[in-house]
């Protein structure tokens, strides 16, 4: 069978589905008990960081374990935040499938799709970390603005009136939205969100992805492909573009993934109709885990789950996730 009708296994064998988030799931000190726990996830941090280091000259393992910063000191500068990201969830993944779990999708949202294709084998991860610091570069010296997270739909725009001046960057499930935008609109539109009792929340970015804001590099956003060898995944990659498999990825797709918004809800929608499954989530946050359980039918036999999370760590993550997923493969 295709990978779009394939069948799934009985309810203690689900297919697993790997989960890749993006900017504003990273933390200091994120996976640190796994990093002194788990050799394979260590070996693969301490590899990628290598790769990171010769590119832009700099460790991102030094300033993410920076003894001097506490989970909740502000992480946010792109240079490092980008590439730690991306290599945090490849090494997630390395673990994961060292205790004996393969995906049957992998699953990008926004620069998670980086490490998606990655683990999809549709690029090189050293290729792959290399690109994301050329973009961070790219991103810090040129995209201004931020994002801010709602709880709400899309009708609050007609209660919040600044929000006209934003782009919605991305719909996660019902009543949670992100829009993007410039620091002075967000400003504003925070205080009217205040006002009308709307939670709401900064999303820990420097810059407005998904939005009119990422219009200027275009042509320089393709300009990192130069000498990045794109081919076919081996692992059917779900793309939070439109919830499709990603076939032939290209510099083109990429741009659509960082400046179309993030359609989550509808990835999921997408997902459903495929069967039931593990969605796991790799992210430094556990925020995929979150929005896919908010995604999931009333009745469903799919389950999902989280290894890291900003409150604490579990360095059995990769046997547990083994046996929740059955020993599936």
């Amino acid at each position: 069978m295709s990978p779009e009708t394939d069948a799934v296994g009985s309810p203690e064998r689900l297919p697993a589905v790997f989960m890749f988030s993006g900017q504003g799931s990273q933390y200091h000190q994120m996976g640190r008990e796994l990093f002194e726990a788990d050799a394979v996830f260590r070996a693969a941090l301490i590899r990628h960081d290598a790769v990171v280091a010769e590119e832009s000259g700099e460790s991102v393992l030094e300033r993410v374990f920076d003894p001097a910063k506490r989970k909740s000191d502000p992480f946010v500068d792109t240079r490092f935040t980008h590439p730690a990201i991306v290599m945090f969830q490849l090494a997630l993944a390395e673990a994961v499938q060292a205790a004996g779990v393969r995906p049957r999708y992998v699953l990008g949202a926004s620069l998670g799709e980086y490490a998606a294709a990655a683990v999809a084998g549709a690029v090189e991860p050293a290729q792959c970390l290399r690109l994301v610091v050329r973009q961070a570069a790219l991103l810090r010296d040129e995209v201004p603005g931020g994002m801010l997270a709602v709880l709400a739909d899309t009708t609050v725009f007609d209660d919040v009136p600044v929000l006209h001046g934003t782009d919605v960057a991305a719909r996660n499930y019902p009543g949670h939205l992100v829009v993007a935008g410039t620091t002075d609109v967000l400003d504003r539109a925070a205080a009217q969100l205040r006002a009308a009792g709307v939670p709401h929340q900064r999303v820990p970015v420097e810059h407005g992805f998904h939005s009119y804001l990422m219009d200027d590099v275009r042509e320089r956003f393709a300009d990192c492909f130069e000498g990045v060898a794109l081919t076919t995944p081996r692992v059917p990659w779900v793309s939070c573009v439109d919830g499709r498999l990603v076939e032939r990825p290209s510099a083109g797709h990429f741009w659509r993934v960082a400046r179309r918004p993030i359609e989550f809800g509808d990835t999921m929608g997408a997902m459903q109709a495929r069967g039931d499954f593990l969605y796991v989530d790799l992210g430094p946050s556990g925020t995929l885990h979150g929005f896919a359980a908010n995604n999931l039918a009333r009745g469903s036999r799919s389950r999902s789950m989280a290894l890291l999370s900003p409150f604490g760590q579990d360095p059995d993550a990769p046997a547990r996730i083994r046996a929740a997923a059955g020993g599936t493969a």
